[in-house]
């Protein structure tokens, strides 16, 4: 769950789950409201957009009052301005009429959760998957996959976190690559006492998202201190320090690893950090390093053709108009 008073604040993966959360309950109008969240982030935050989003959405209803889509629209609306009452105002109004509507049951669930209400909320998405949870489309449904998401990070939030771990695992059979549902599986195994689990999981969502996100490798840390793996905890006390800015510590931590156990993920956390400084030939060196060990290695590869991407756009000192000799 997501609570920020900006969403300018947010990192790219917040972003990204939160418009993925307004698509799911939204029939009509997406582009408006991902115009919207884009808007909010990159352009100064005093442009009405969500009050214009809303007030076409309130003129929708009004001319289409009996309308249920229109009215998941202007629910929507107001959900994306954290007006989460009326929001949820909105919802109840299209369930009353029609308790099977699934944009409304999960978008009023969302509504609740982002107010605290979690009871409230776990039985919104706990009525959705029991609505949804079976048929010929259930097992790629991308709005059962959200409602398993959501009703887990409940769960765990009540503390029911063998249920939270059952319910993210039915969420992952969906979505495999849902970074999210995989880092909170991994808080719910080690409160469950199976921190070799909760390891695999976590090492899953920062190998889906290995930078700007500093939560899945406290969590790890958690993890290798329940396994006394000193060396695992290093890397990720590590990848910590590398995620929260702090370069030079995450270098310290991390040159000791590469002779042991947690070798290709101490190479690769330090190849982050080197591109991080702007070294993308000792980045790229690290890579090499990890594919050499790992041919396979996804998470370096994809930095490798990254920083190759970026010294490919880079204008070349012969190029340039300030290089020396240029006219």
């Amino acid at each position: 769950m997501f609570r920020v008073t900006s969403l300018a604040k947010m990192d790219d993966r917040q972003l990204n789950r939160w418009i993925r959360r307004l698509a799911l309950i939204l029939v009509v109008g997406i582009p408006l409201f991902v115009g919207f969240y884009w808007v909010d982030r990159h352009v100064d935050p005093g442009v009405p957009m969500a009050d214009r989003a809303i007030a076409a959405a309130e003129a929708d209803v009004r001319a289409n009052p009996e309308d249920l889509s229109a009215r998941n629209g202007l629910a929507a609306a107001y959900v994306s301005a954290r007006r989460y009452a009326e929001g949820i105002a909105q919802f109840s109004q299209i369930l009353a009429s029609d308790a099977s509507y699934r944009a409304a049951l999960l978008g009023r669930g969302i509504a609740y959760l982002n107010t605290g209400q979690l009871d409230l909320a776990r039985a919104d998405f706990q009525a959705f998957v029991d609505k949804n949870g079976t048929g010929e489309f259930a097992k790629t449904d991308p709005q059962l996959e959200h409602a398993y998401y959501e009703l887990g990070v409940v769960q765990l939030q009540k503390g029911d976190a063998a249920d939270a771990a059952a319910t993210l695992q039915k969420a992952l059979s969906i979505d495999a690559g849902d970074a999210d549902a995989l880092f909170s599986l991994g808080q719910a195994l080690n409160r469950t006492g199976d921190p070799t689990k909760a390891a695999s999981a976590l090492k899953l969502a920062v190998a889906f998202v290995p930078t700007g996100w500093c939560d899945p490798y406290q969590e790890l840390a958690v993890s290798y201190t329940a396994l006394k793996q000193a060396d695992g905890v290093a890397w990720a006390n590590g990848m910590e320090a590398f995620c929260g800015g702090r370069l030079a510590d995450a270098a310290a931590a991390l040159k000791p690893l590469t002779g042991g156990p947690m070798k290709t993920d101490a190479l690769l956390g330090l190849g982050y950090v080197a591109a991080q400084e702007g070294d993308n030939a000792g980045a790229a060196g690290y890579f090499n390093q990890v594919l050499a060990i790992d041919p396979s290695n996804q998470s370096a590869s994809i930095a490798l053709s990254s920083i190759g991407a970026m010294s490919s756009a880079a204008p070349s000192a012969a190029a340039s108009p300030n290089a020396e000799g240029s006219n």
